[in-house]
């Protein structure tokens, strides 16, 4: 039998002989493909500016270096109480958002982005041999295993921040919904898994209690007696919701930049007119001292693009600008001082 040819057809798609646009940048395409780009840029970055600006944004910093509030802690879980108040300089229409910012945190670092078990997010149990690749360098306390392991779930913003003020703020639907249904679920197994339920009589002697919306609950987590729960680890979450919690979701959806921001909650539907007093209560854990940074408050309405962000809007503006400069530099060039081209048609492709 004959060994079949590698060889490729000869076809024009397969030799590479499809005809193709080889266009020849005279002088007066490029002043028109100037012009054309500066027409176009100069008035979407306008656009984008005054979008841009349309955004409500006020932000104080309430920990660290610069400082605006009497607020900060120099260790870890102090608990410490303080309040920051903002006065709106303009009528917010729209809901505003409240996010936390930290500066100098490298989220981004590769082995803080890569220390965390996915499958154990999922409530599935995972073996401490496993766990101690996924999630090193931390993956037990002592003698009991952290569930959820790792640096990301283990360096938890644990700062509580409440309206003081009358307003009411959601802290419900703040985390991507993909990540809620897919990626975070409760301990499925052994035993049952976690179990909770309404409190009717006393609970089973394995069982402990809680309280959510007013509601107390019984609630069960296997392998409690060995293994060190995100709610042991953080008091701020609740048993219940345990690696659940929307705060701690957002938390794992690391930030590609040393300083960011991420969601807390919102403040819907509210009158919020120039002047009125917005005052947040923060109870302190999350210490930033021992890497210089910071953190911060940030209340912003959001736009088509998301929060504020003039930057674009000024790229493009630049970007066309000095295309409409060239454009027009050579353009004159070209009335006034022409260069004239050789035989275009003597020009051979092949």
């Amino acid at each position: 039998m004959a060994e079949k040819s590698r060889k490729p057809e000869n076809t024009a798609f397969k030799q590479q002989r499809l005809a193709s646009w080889q266009p020849i940048l005279t002088p007066e395409l490029v002043i028109a493909l100037f012009l054309v780009v500066g027409i176009i840029f100069t008035p979407i970055g306008k656009w984008l500016l005054d979008e841009s600006d349309k955004i409500y944004e006020d932000k104080i910093i309430y920990d660290g270096s610069g400082k605006a509030a009497s607020c900060g802690i120099t260790q870890q879980n102090e608990g410490a109480i303080c309040s920051v108040s903002f006065t709106l300089t303009e009528n917010v229409e729209d809901d505003l958002m409240v996010y936390y910012e930290l500066t100098n945190f490298y989220q981004n670092h590769r082995r803080y982005v890569g220390s965390r078990s996915s499958k154990q997010l999922m409530g599935m149990q995972v073996d401490d041999d496993v766990l101690s690749l996924d999630c090193d360098p931390l993956y037990k306390n002592g003698s009991l295993t952290l569930n959820p392991c790792g640096l990301i779930a283990n360096s938890f913003f644990n700062d509580v921040i409440s309206v003081t003020s009358g307003q009411t703020m959601d802290e419900t639907d703040i985390s991507w919904a993909s990540d809620r249904d897919k990626k975070f679920k409760q301990p499925t197994e052994p035993n049952g898994g976690f179990q909770s339920y309404p409190k009717t009589a006393s609970c089973p002697s394995d069982y402990k209690e809680a309280d959510k919306d007013g509601t107390t609950y019984c609630y069960f987590y296997p392998d409690d007696d060995t293994t060190q729960y995100l709610y042991e680890t953080y008091p701020q979450i609740s048993p219940l919701d345990g690696v659940t919690d929307e705060h701690f979701i957002v938390w794992m959806r690391t930030a590609g930049l040393p300083n960011f921001r991420k969601l807390y909650g919102r403040i819907e539907n509210q009158a919020l007119t120039k002047g009125t007093v917005l005052t947040f209560q923060i109870e302190q854990n999350f210490e930033v001292s021992t890497f210089d940074g910071t953190k911060s408050i940030v209340i912003s309405t959001v736009g088509q693009f998301g929060g504020k962000n003039p930057y674009l809007g000024v790229a493009y503006i630049v970007v066309g600008s000095v295309s409409l400069f060239f454009g027009c530099i050579f353009l004159v060039k070209q009335i006034f001082f022409p260069r004239t081209p050789g035989d275009l048609a003597k020009l051979r492709w092949d």
